[in-house]
């Protein structure tokens, strides 16, 4: 299972989230419309950037280099084993998203203070924090893959299972 796409998604996806419009010095109006995530100030960062949207595409990445994949693109095809092996992905992972998400904003609770979280979910870019942001990406990718790596293979255990059933 590569863990390369969940490493970009960290190093270059997030802060590039972070950078779009909106993200700069927040308006009060702005702030108001940050997730409030029950107060969790990690939980607010990781949903108002959507920072686990990457997980339906790992999870296609890991299925097709299974010998599941491979057993699956003999009996139907390629095409049509990675189309229902990304329908059933796809169809599983709301279930798995929260957990995922959770994971995440955990991890970048263990690496920043929630002065810090609700700095950069408020300020994006313009956030004095930015720069440590930016810096401890690989570190929170590589945490992530050791956090979560049960829950990514259990995604895909589950759609596979259901794929062979079809």
């Amino acid at each position: 299972m590569s863990w390369k796409h969940l490493a970009f998604v960290a190093a270059v996806c997030l802060p590039i989230a972070l950078s779009t419009t909106g993200c700069s010095p927040a308006t009060p109006e702005a702030q108001t419309a940050i997730p409030t995530s029950g107060g969790d100030p990690a939980a607010a960062l990781v949903e108002r950037f959507k920072m686990g949207t990457g997980l339906e595409s790992l999870a296609n990445q890991a299925a097709g280099a299974t010998t599941t994949f491979a057993t699956l693109a003999q009996q139907h095809g390629a095409a049509e084993a990675k189309h229902l092996v990304a329908g059933e992905i796809a169809r599983l992972v709301p279930a798995y998203q929260a957990r995922w998400d959770r994971n995440l904003a955990t991890i970048y609770a263990k690496h920043f203070t929630p002065d810090e979280l609700r700095s950069l979910a408020t300020q994006g870019t313009g956030s004095p924090d930015a720069a440590k942001f930016r810096s401890t990406q690989a570190t929170v990718a590589a945490d992530m893959q050791a956090v979560s790596s049960p829950l990514l293979q259990q995604l895909v255990t589950e759609a596979l299972h259901n794929a062979l059933q079809r």
